[in-house]
């Protein structure tokens, strides 16, 4: 009785501006950055990285087309955008992930680091779709003609650094703080495509569609593809890994984001007119901006999306990650980084 008496009309008002300014405050807070998240009351949250970038296709297709959500029941869809395997592998081991779509070179390199107690490799997502482009000019027609130059790269401990680093070994060349002359620089890649505009880099090497939006946007001209550097030009260039606590805890949604992923594969196929779009307007929700028709369309013949992990072209990039110096060697249980 004596709230209502002290509820007087002024009162309720300056109390509804109150509780309505809270409100808001929550929601500034609690408004995720990524993909809308609705989690229904008694699910369990998953959370799972991916990138904005063809290579990553099939979790875009898959969290576009809902297919995820219905092949994962009981569990809460919680999407990670991402701009480089390392962070997703740093949000993994932080407790911050339960699964993500990443190049192989981070995924091994957290499996070793982690003796391999982090993750386990549960299928393949991407074969091909990186390449070494150059600015238009700068005289740069082969990995040899990097000597003195600056190559950038997604991010340091990525797939296309531990890549460049490798085959740039092969041709006696080497990173300027291991007493090279090639300057390798880690920047994400809208701003390297920025700056190819700009004319102030020579090179990049990086996954699709950035090569070809370097092609086609800046003027730059295709130095490398990747694939000419592996037999039957196959290497794997993005895994679907889960983390082992979330597997353990959870050995029935492991098998359902395996099924959600196959599904989403067989997606794919049976509908190649319709998927290119599909994955283009969910890279419009997260950018801002949809990739243009012909940057779509050249950089999605440029990739294989395919469930097969590629174990010997994984081995062989973990032995690249040996000889680049970010692993001391491989251990004797490698095999396990693949979850049979």
């Amino acid at each position: 009785m004596y709230i209502m008496k002290w509820l007087t009309p002024a009162r309720r008002d300056w109390l509804t501006v109150i509780v309505g300014g809270l409100a808001l405050v929550g929601f500034a807070f609690f408004t995720p950055t990524g993909p809308k998240v609705v989690v229904k009351e008694g699910t369990v949250p998953f959370r799972i990285a991916y990138f904005p970038n063809i290579t990553h296709a099939v979790a875009l297709a898959g969290q576009a087309e809902g297919i995820f959500g219905r092949e994962m029941p009981g569990y809460a869809i919680q999407p990670k955008v991402v701009n480089a395997g390392p962070e997703a592998m740093e949000a993994l081991l932080a407790g911050e992930l339960d699964a993500s779509y990443v190049g192989p070179s981070p995924a091994i390199n957290t499996y070793v680091k982690s003796n391999g107690e982090a993750l386990t490799i549960l299928a393949g997502a991407c074969s091909g779709g990186a390449s070494l482009i150059a600015r238009r000019g700068a005289g740069i027609n082969s990995l040899k003609d990097l000597a003195g130059r600056e190559v950038a790269i997604p991010q340091l401990g990525g797939t296309q650094d531990v890549s460049a680093r490798y085959w740039l070994a092969q041709e006696g060349l080497g990173p300027v703080e291991k007493g090279g002359t090639v300057k390798i620089v880690p920047l994400k890649n809208p701003d390297i495509l920025t700056l190819f505009k700009q004319g102030k880099l020579d090179s990049a090497w990086v996954p699709e569609p950035w090569a070809t939006r370097l092609r086609l946007e800046a003027d730059g001209v295709t130095v490398l593809d990747e694939r000419d550097l592996w037999p039957e030009r196959k290497f794997t260039t993005t895994v679907l890994v889960v983390a082992t606590k979330f597997a353990k805890a959870h050995p029935e949604a492991v098998e359902q984001l395996r099924r959600a992923h196959e599904a989403t594969l067989k997606w794919i196929q049976d509908n190649p007119g319709k998927a290119p779009e599909v994955v283009n307007g969910e890279l419009k929700r997260l950018t801002g901006k949809p990739l243009a028709p012909q940057v779509l369309k050249e950089s999605w013949a440029n990739v294989n999306l395919t469930g097969d992990i590629g174990e010997a072209s994984v081995r062989r990039q973990a032995e690249a990650a040996v000889a680049a110096g970010y692993l001391k060697e491989l251990p004797e249980n490698f095999g396990g980084l693949f979850q049979p």
